[in-house]
């Protein structure tokens, strides 16, 4: 059984549309669009979001479908795929957590070293 792994580009960002809570697929006009329910943007109107959608990459140079496809896989491959997004997303929220317990190491160390009740606004970041 093959599924669609349907890809999003933002910028220079590519997205696997299901991985975020936030993603939808909208049918509209006998289309389908990305739209992320956070933001309320997507694909509908690209120019102004800048999300495209990522087509399947060709290397066969005798493929003589004239348009854009969506990339197919089988169902060990979107596993082996969830896997990698799953340690990415990890290896990120542990390097974010790791950047903030630094800075509230550093704020309690800076707060005491002041001798005064004057508040410091200087680390009102968190």
């Amino acid at each position: 059984m093959l599924v669609p792994l349907i890809k999003i580009k933002e910028g220079d960002k590519v997205h696997i549309v299901g991985t975020n809570s936030h993603d939808e697929l909208i049918i509209q006009n006998n289309a389908i669009h990305y739209l992320n329910l956070q933001g309320m943007v997507g694909t509908q109107y690209p120019d102004e979001s800048g999300m495209y959608f990522v087509p399947k990459e060709t290397t066969d140079e005798y493929d003589l479908c004239p348009w854009a496809t969506v990339e197919m896989v089988t169902l060990e491959e979107l596993v082996a795929i969830a896997i990698q997004n799953m340690k990415d997303q990890t290896k990120a929220s542990l390097k974010l957590h790791e950047i903030f317990r630094n800075y509230l190491v550093e704020k309690e160390i800076c707060a005491a070293k002041r001798d005064d009740d004057i508040s410091d606004t200087s680390g009102m970041l968190f």
